[in-house]
């Protein structure tokens, strides 16, 4: 019985001589004109963010976005988004200026999208 091993690293299959190893993109800072509110971010917290927001509403990116044009104004539910975003960013200013998010946690603070609306797309009203 004749057992044969095969064993590549990646850069030796590619007929290098010496192994490649894939170095980590350096993240870069959204900068656009149409990021309004959410600004100074690198890509994958501005992207984190956006999840937190369609979590924190029960939604999908296509509620506020236009589809195929991320980058559009044309659906009120985005210019009500910007106004709810700068309106979270005050109350966190205000009332939580020594508040520094943890890793994993909304940059907008303690006061968040899910803080009134907790799942929904409308925001909930107190018991009563």
């Amino acid at each position: 019985m004749k057992i044969v091993v095969v064993a590549s690293f990646v850069g030796f299959s590619l007929g290098l001589n010496s192994p490649v190893f894939a170095q980590a993109p350096t993240p870069t800072v959204v900068d656009s004109p149409t990021v309004k509110v959410l600004t100074g971010l690198l890509a994958p917290q501005f992207q984190e963010e956006m999840n937190f927001i369609t979590q924190a509403l029960g939604v999908t990116c296509a509620t506020c976005h236009a589809r195929g044009n991320f980058a559009s104004d044309e659906k009120p539910e985005k210019l009500t988004a910007r106004r709810m975003l700068e309106m979270t960013k005050a109350i966190y200013t205000q009332n939580f200026p020594e508040h520094k998010p943890k890793p994993g946690e909304s940059v907008l603070g303690r006061v968040t999208c899910y803080t009134c609306h907790q799942g929904e797309r409308t925001p909930k009203l107190p018991p009563g």
